[in-house]
């Protein structure tokens, strides 16, 4: 079994909801990392019923949280930063079995930066098991400081009321 990473670089509390271990940056490939994806057969939520294969949305929340891994372990992000996603683009196309480690390669574009700080990203990863493709998983998202973020929301609310 191999240790997860730490719950806070993917804002998640209780470790067996933490999808991602060996978070890594490829030498010499500075927008291009891999990690491994740990899986809990037990798991409440996503095994909730018996399966001969990793569940799809298993697979999305694993890259979902690769994605926020990245920003904090080595794009500057702070902790406690709040992320908003923008779009997903999925598609599978083939089973993840359940006994085989899933490794989840990821390549950033599209950074955008307001006063030094990432506040934008698109993030493409590809999944496989054994080297055979099990699919791929793509993504835009903000990033903001969480002040400004409670800021938007209250404007977002008195929109609605007023509306």
């Amino acid at each position: 079994m191999i240790k997860r990473i730490e719950g806070p670089y993917v804002h998640k509390i209780h470790d067996r909801n933490i999808l991602i271990a060996d978070v890594r940056q490829r030498p010499g490939e500075e927008d291009w990392f891999d990690a491994e994806m740990t899986h809990d057969m037990d798991h409440p939520f996503f095994f909730e019923h018996p399966l001969d294969h990793i569940p799809a949305m298993m697979l999305v929340e694993t890259g979902r949280q690769l994605g926020i891994a990245i920003s904090h372990l080595f794009l500057g992000v702070p902790l406690g930063t709040m992320f908003a996603t923008r779009s997903f683009d999925i598609r599978f196309t083939d089973f993840a079995e359940t006994g085989t480690p899933v490794t989840i390669s990821a390549r950033v574009t599209d950074k955008q930066y307001h006063r030094q700080s990432l506040i934008h990203l698109r993030m493409d990863g590809y999944f496989s098991q054994n080297g055979r493709s099990l699919g791929n998983m793509g993504g835009t998202w903000s990033m903001l400081d969480p002040k400004l973020w409670k800021r938007y929301r209250r404007i977002e609310q008195c929109r609605k009321r007023a509306g």
